[in-house]
């Protein structure tokens, strides 16, 4: 289904002739606007201050290059904190896929193996708030919420937004256990981790299991379960 209004695009590719080509695809689309194609740090920024688009597609190429993926995602976090940024690279490693979470990317996308409609696809769900990326990519978030040192999700003015029960069902969920093996591990029913899990949920804004462990990366990484399992 279409969304009811056009969604504004920007493209930061810095390579002219498939920046070119995706322009003209998408702008065939009449539910896409492309406010602009940058091709420079300058340029992104003066788009970004003019109008911020809903979404920014960043093709990622040479990672030392002043107009490398994080480099652009790092800018639009600061001026645009509202574009949701997809991420098409031909090198997703580990690392890369964890840094571009890190660095506030909404959507990952092979570049060499994506077809348009999954594009198309991908700039709709992100769009709407949602998460686009593989259960492989998705795994490599939640291994890396324990390799940083354990931080209590605090809000701005410092004070711990969940209860200590509500961290340890994050800390399950991160892990990505059912609801049911939650409520073994935690000796509750699965009617109280549901109720957890709503509180949780209203607590960070989210809507979602996985919006739910990207909120806690963005916020501060989970903090220890204190009982093990």
């Amino acid at each position: 289904m279409l969304p009811q209004k056009k969604i504004s695009l920007l493209i930061a590719d810095p390579m002219a002739i498939s920046s070119e080509l995706l322009t003209q695809a998408l702008s065939r689309r009449p539910d896409f606007m492309i406010l602009g194609c940058p091709k420079n740090l300058d340029e992104l920024i003066s788009i970004l201050t003019a109008q911020p688009p809903d979404v920014a597609i960043i093709r990622s190429t040479n990672p030392k290059s002043t107009y490398s993926g994080l480099a652009v995602l790092s800018t639009i976090h600061n001026l645009a904190p509202n574009t949701k940024a997809i991420i098409l690279s031909s090198d997703l490693s580990r690392q890369d896929v964890i840094g571009y979470f890190h660095a506030q990317a909404r959507g990952i996308l092979p570049a060499d193996l994506t077809d348009f409609e999954t594009l198309c696809r991908c700039i709709y769900s992100v769009s709407e708030g949602q998460v686009w990326a593989s259960s492989k990519q998705l795994n490599y978030l939640i291994e890396s919420l324990y390799e940083a040192k354990p931080l209590q999700i605090v809000d701005a003015k410092g004070d711990t937004v969940l209860s200590a029960r509500e961290q340890e069902v994050l800390g399950l969920l991160a892990e990505g256990r059912s609801n049911r093996a939650m409520a073994e591990a935690l000796k509750l029913s699965e009617h109280t981790i549901k109720n957890h899990l709503f509180h949780i949920f209203y607590k960070l804004g989210v809507s979602s299991r996985t919006e739910a462990i990207l909120c806690a990366i963005r916020r501060g990484t989970l903090a220890q379960r204190r009982n093990a399992s």
